[in-house]
């Protein structure tokens, strides 16, 4: 697992500042940097991220499809087992595989885990959910989350 992309604390702390919509600028005043230094980090942690992101999607034996570093995100497609696969990175859950389409959530063991997981990668992403939504099931959930960062 690559819990943090091999992204040091600060970068870390940068990293989710930089997933917001906010400027370098008040990034750097939140944190007592200069945009400059801000702008120096996001060069260094963009490649670490792709390369995490790139490298899960390799190691899975993915086809990639699309990715968005800068967004923590991309999108696969498995050949073996003919589904969409997304990989995430987030600075809660470092690096996830969502097996999005057809997976048979009732007979899963880990549903309430995948579900906290994408509550908080939802949290992260300031991807609003409503009750009705937080109730579905995992692969459904993943679905709703993801299809508002990746376009299609």
């Amino acid at each position: 697992m690559l819990p943090n992309a091999f992204l040091t604390n600060r970068q870390l702390e940068i990293w989710r500042h930089l997933t917001k919509k906010i400027t370098k600028a008040e990034i750097g005043r939140h944190l007592g940097i200069t945009r400059q230094a801000v702008h120096y980090a996001e060069e260094a942690i963009i490649p670490k991220v792709e390369n995490a992101l790139t490298h899960v999607a390799h190691a899975n034996m993915l086809d990639i499809q699309y990715l968005d570093a800068t967004k923590g995100v991309l999108l696969g497609y498995s050949p073996s087992t003919k589904n969409r696969v997304i990989v995430t990175f987030s600075t809660i859950n470092g690096v996830q595989t969502w097996h999005h389409e057809h997976p048979d959530c009732g007979l899963c063991e880990w549903v309430d885990r995948c579900k906290k997981r994408l509550i908080e990668e939802a949290t992260e992403r300031d991807v609003e959910l409503s009750k009705e939504i937080r109730g579905l099931p995992p692969s459904k959930l993943a679905l709703h989350i993801f299809s508002q960062i990746i376009p299609e």
